[in-house]
């Protein structure tokens, strides 16, 4: 244990961690219910010591979360090096008087190994009670086992503490490389208004939407903390909409509609998808009239992204694998990266793309 360590710094060092009133601490379960076995106790506690409270990672036999820090044993334990022991709660002045001991649920032994940080901070217990005095303490194997699960609940402790930390610097760099794309969109943009030649405007706009693409998926990303699996529609309906309100002053009151069904999908290769869908939008956009409409939907072991317009069919001999467009390419270059396809819808009147990527992609 740290020398002159203050209650401060104690306390700073337990709120590092990030546990209290965590939802889900679901990983300490297994430590109470071997500890409660191997010491054939009926209450066994992860037990942290708050400021002014008792705060529970785990229970068994208590039924609560938290207590009070007037009636805790284990604010005294965590003075204590070690493994520290009381065979009868009644017989000793320090807790004779707790309520806890003199009434319900009228406690009688503890025995706590100390919860302490690498830089020796003590921030709670591993511990063990009984409704009857146990004048022998714990055997030797019960003492080593309750130290060792200590060992482990701290090293619990620390691989969610380095877990947040990740977290935080992914969020960072998601929100650092969003803010670099909008520049650079920005600029290609500024670019396109400003350009006299209209094929060389309609290639920046393009561009321009291809890096909207990636940076949306880092804002949705930075919005939804980091995830590894992100709501396709979400990310969607997020870039259609900066999409169109890039789009505006050329859109000439044609609008982009999406349907899309919730589909979870791995984080990192959102932008794949997003960049087919503004593939095919700006497609339908050049080559297309009327009202837009952006479908996603999971069939079986597939996700299909389906882009139609309210323009004329596609004459019967086209064929997208033959295309000479950059923006067709582009997009048959994504969809073979990730074993995709794409295809024609000609049971419609008008023009209906739709790619289909596995969901394992």
């Amino acid at each position: 244990m740290r020398e002159n360590w203050t209650e401060a710094d104690r306390i700073a060092a337990l709120h590092g961690y990030d546990i209290l009133d965590a939802e889900t601490t679901a990983e300490f379960d297994d430590f109470v219910q071997i500890a409660a076995q191997i010491c054939a106790a009926p209450i066994s506690v992860v037990n942290l010591v708050d400021r002014t409270r008792q705060w529970f990672a785990a229970e068994v036999g208590l039924g609560v979360r938290e207590t009070p820090l007037d009636v805790s044993i284990c604010a005294h334990a965590i003075l204590q090096p070690g493994l520290f022991v009381i065979p009868d709660l009644t017989q000793d002045r320090r807790f004779d008087c707790n309520p806890l001991v003199t009434g319900s649920p009228e406690l009688r032994f503890y025995a706590g190994a100390l919860l302490e940080t690498a830089d020796g901070y003590p921030l709670g217990t591993m511990c063990v009670l009984d409704y009857a005095p146990r004048p022998a303490g714990l055997n030797e194997q019960q003492a080593y086992a309750l130290q060792a699960l200590a060992r482990q609940v701290m090293a619990q402790l620390e691989l969610r503490r380095i877990a947040a930390e990740k977290d935080l610097l992914l969020l960072e760099a998601h929100h650092r490389v969003k803010n670099s794309l909008a520049m650079v969109q920005a600029l290609l943009m500024m670019q396109a208004r400003t350009t006299k030649v209209p094929e060389a405007a309609q290639q920046l706009r393009e561009s321009a939407g291809r890096v909207a693409a990636v940076s949306t998926m880092h804002e949705h990303l930075y919005r939804a903390g980091a995830s590894v699996q992100v709501s396709l529609a979400a990310y969607l309906e997020s870039l259609v909409g900066d999409q169109a309100a890039a789009l505006a002053s050329t859109l000439d009151g044609r609008s982009i509609e999406l349907r899309a069904a919730e589909v979870s999908w791995p984080s990192a290769d959102a932008a794949t998808v997003g960049l087919i869908v503004m593939e095919m939008v700006t497609n339908a956009l050049k080559y297309g009239a009327g009202t837009i409409t952006v479908s996603l939907e999971r069939s079986g072991d597939e996700v299909s992204i389906a882009v139609e317009d309210e323009g004329r069919a596609l004459p019967p001999d086209y064929d997208p694998s033959h295309s000479t467009g950059l923006g067709m390419r582009v997009l048959s270059g994504l969809l073979r990266s990730r074993r995709g396809r794409l295809w024609i819808d000609r049971t419609r009147s008008h023009t209906r793309f739709v790619a289909m990527l596995p969901v394992s992609a």
